[in-house]
């Protein structure tokens, strides 16, 4: 038989790789995807050109930042709702939004478990009086594009034993090199949060070592709480969307721009050569070749 390659961008089908006629679980899904990623795509140059200009955007300009980091949390949400139904989506990013915004709020309040942090008023209105909220937005975002990145980078290796695990730990991993970058540019550039000064050979950038520590455990933590509304309840038949990779990049990217204009290099080109290595890694798998139209091909119920 014929080997196929899949699109880099295609819609979910209507129809079920067994064949049977099925709608998309929201009808709604796929033209809000598509508003939300074109205007987090438009968005993109002008972010990165004001970051790289002016890392402190003036007060009437600093909601720039916040859209842009609700937008990619949006558009990784509605691209995983062109396949799970809405109750899960819904679900899933209910989960991590209040579950990071709580983590937050302790860490605010009494320095548990990563450190006491306190965060700018330049970084928007707080939530409950602890935490901007764009925060809960970029956890939402950094964790899910990170999961779903990784599904396009193991899709050669889908049918190992032990996928499910590995693919926790290549998101962690992703999710991690976010962070890495994360923290100095808002941290030291853009000054959206403080630390209490800390002064030990773990401290990264300024921030304690419990963010070192702690980041990689809540954000596994996080991620298995957050599997069973990943699962759709039939295989798909479809590969895992290209556009989550797109979202982790642009945000690698901005995160690295910021480090580098600070002079920050070593997260800086840590940022860079992670951009460069999913990039690589996500396309082949992307471009990945299957037998078509078998029944060995069906995506496994993991593949959201």
């Amino acid at each position: 038989m014929p080997n196929r390659r899949e699109p880099v961008f295609a819609s979910p089908s209507r129809h079920s790789a067994t064949g049977v006629n099925s709608r998309l679980p929201s009808a709604y899904a796929e033209p809000i995807h598509r508003v939300a990623f074109g205007t987090f795509l438009a968005l993109t140059l002008p972010v990165w050109a004001a970051t790289l200009l002016q890392p402190r955007l003036p007060g009437a300009w600093c909601w720039l930042d916040g859209a842009y980091i609700a937008l990619a949390a949006i558009t990784v949400l509605t691209c995983l709702a062109r396949r799970l139904p809405w109750q899960n989506v819904a679900a899933l990013g209910l989960v991590i939004f209040l579950t990071s915004g709580m983590m937050l709020a302790v860490a605010v309040k009494t320095g548990f478990p990563l450190g006491r942090l306190n965060f700018s008023t330049d970084f928007g209105p707080r939530l409950l009086g602890f935490v901007a909220w764009p925060m809960p937005f970029l956890w939402v975002a950094v964790l899910l594009a990170s999961w779903q990145c990784a599904k396009v980078i193991l899709r050669p290796w889908r049918r190992l034993k032990g996928y499910g695990w590995v693919l926790l730990g290549v998101s962690v991993g992703l999710a991690v090199l976010q962070t890495l970058a994360l923290e100095p540019l808002g941290h030291r550039v853009k000054g959206w949060w403080s630390w209490t000064p800390v002064e030990r050979p773990l401290s990264w950038y300024g921030a304690p070592p419990g963010l070192l520590i702690g980041t990689p455990l809540l954000i596994a933590a996080l991620l298995l709480l957050a599997t069973p509304w990943l699962l759709p309840k039939r295989p798909t038949g479809q590969a895992p969307p290209f556009e989550p990779v797109l979202v982790w990049l642009a945000l690698e990217g901005w995160f690295a721009l910021g480090d580098l204009r600070a002079g920050f290099r070593l997260p800086g080109g840590i940022a860079l050569v992670a951009i460069v290595a999913v990039g690589v890694l996500a396309w082949r798998g992307r471009q990945f070749t299957a037998p078509s139209a078998t029944a060995s091909d069906v995506e496994p119920a993991s593949a959201a």
